[in-house]
């Protein structure tokens, strides 16, 4: 059954009032089967039923449209009511009494508020029936519009929901920004004032040791390269809230490509070629398949580089880089893990590693950015990134997408 017809079907059992409905409307006819039917133009669907006489058709079941009358009432929107078959000049030679067996017949449209024609509502018999009068076509007028009522307002109910979850989403995301924001914020003022500071002081001890009678240039010297190693921190620290700025601005939405793994791998590998030689890091690609989808080429290949490059420079001293890319399909997702047996993570600090200049291992020169940004392009990519770390043993990055 196409998805769209499975919706409306969903849709109609999900009003409580149907089976009372097609109750109602066989005593009160006193025919043996009502449906509420979803006709399209080449599709008929009962999408509830009330069959006292065995007539054959359960909820689900279809019908050839051209075989039925309400083929007819999608072109024309009026309703249909027939006392008996033998007598009307209209359906007495009809081809859908004459296919099912009828006698007596009644079908009204449902006519959604957009002006959409969703289906009928329909009762038939196989022995005539009083129907063709007010009281029982007013009846079936206003259970069709009550039908048309909750379809509609089920069709809003859903708007509003999904209206309320982008909005929901966009609310996280912007309480995010405003997190990144204050983070930046703080690291911008403490990372620029400490070298400040830091040089100041020295300047004013570098300036009394010039005004001194015997100038030590052992002493002189020292302060220099304090200074120097200050201007260096200063201009890494530049270099980093420039970095998070051109982050911010920067559209990490790309339209997702096919990618091919291995091809990906290789290429990061050719940008780390100096950082694996000196490591003697090794890089073992595990997937059955060669290409995937549902991440842009670009963004995959700044997420990939930043996780091998992490991988190898956080290795342990104690052994030799082991790196694992391993892609499967688990479920109908993408599952990409990168796997090293580096340094590991410490305890209950893990989820941390993706925020903005965080950094847990100080021996390494960084600005704490890249998985913050890998983070970052995953989310725009609607995945999601773990790490499982052991300390001492290596860390593992997940991302499902």
């Amino acid at each position: 059954m196409p998805d769209e017809l499975l919706k409306d079907l969903e849709a109609v059992r999900k009003i409580p009032v149907v089976p009372t409905m097609l109750d109602v409307i066989c005593q009160t006819t006193g025919m043996g089967f009502a449906a509420v039917a979803r006709v399209t133009q080449d599709r008929w669907l009962a999408c509830s039923v009330r069959d006292q006489v065995q007539f054959g058709l359960q909820e689900g079941d279809e019908l050839k449209l051209e075989t039925t009358i309400c083929n007819e009432i999608r072109d024309h929107r009026e309703p249909v009511v027939i006392d008996n078959v033998s007598e009307d000049p209209c359906y007495k030679h009809h081809h859908t009494p004459a296919t099912y067996g009828l006698q007596s017949y009644i079908s009204v449209p449902i006519i959604l508020r957009n002006g959409e024609f969703f289906g009928t509502l329909c009762a038939i018999d196989a022995k005539p029936a009083q129907v063709n009068n007010t009281k029982v076509i007013g009846m079936f007028t206003m259970f069709a519009d009550l039908l048309a009522f909750h379809l509609q307002s089920q069709e809003l109910l859903e708007r509003v929901q999904q209206a309320n979850l982008e909005l929901d989403t966009r609310n996280r995301a912007l309480a995010s920004a405003n997190f990144d924001l204050d983070s930046f914020v703080y690291t911008a003022s403490h990372d620029l004032k400490s070298p400040v500071y830091n040089m100041q002081g020295l300047l004013d001890e570098l300036d009394g040791t010039l005004t001194e009678e015997s100038i030590d240039s052992r002493k002189v010297s020292r302060i220099v390269q304090m200074m120097r190693s200050t201007v260096k921190r200063f201009t890494t620290s530049i270099s980093d809230l420039t970095a998070i700025v051109e982050v911010e601005n920067t559209n990490l939405v790309n339209e997702p490509e096919e990618v091919d793994i291995f091809d990906a791998v290789e290429t990061a590998k050719l940008d780390l070629q100096k950082l694996i030689a000196d490591s003697g890091a090794e890089i073992e690609v595990i997937s059955a398949d060669r290409f995937f989808s549902g991440f842009s080429g670009m963004n995959f290949k700044s997420v990939l580089h930043n996780l091998l490059s992490n991988a190898i420079k956080y290795r342990s001293p104690d052994r030799r880089p082991e790196i694992s890319v391993r892609l499967e399909k688990v479920d109908g997702r993408t599952h990409l893990t990168v796997e090293d047996n580096g340094l590991g993570l410490p305890p209950g600090k893990q989820e941390e590693v993706f925020s903005m200049f965080k950094r847990f291992h100080d021996h390494v020169e960084g600005s704490g950015l890249g998985l913050y940004l890998v983070k970052r392009m995953v989310d725009a990519a609607g995945g999601q990134i773990q790490v499982s770390s052991t300390p001492g043993k290596g860390t593992a990055f997940l991302i499902v997408f």
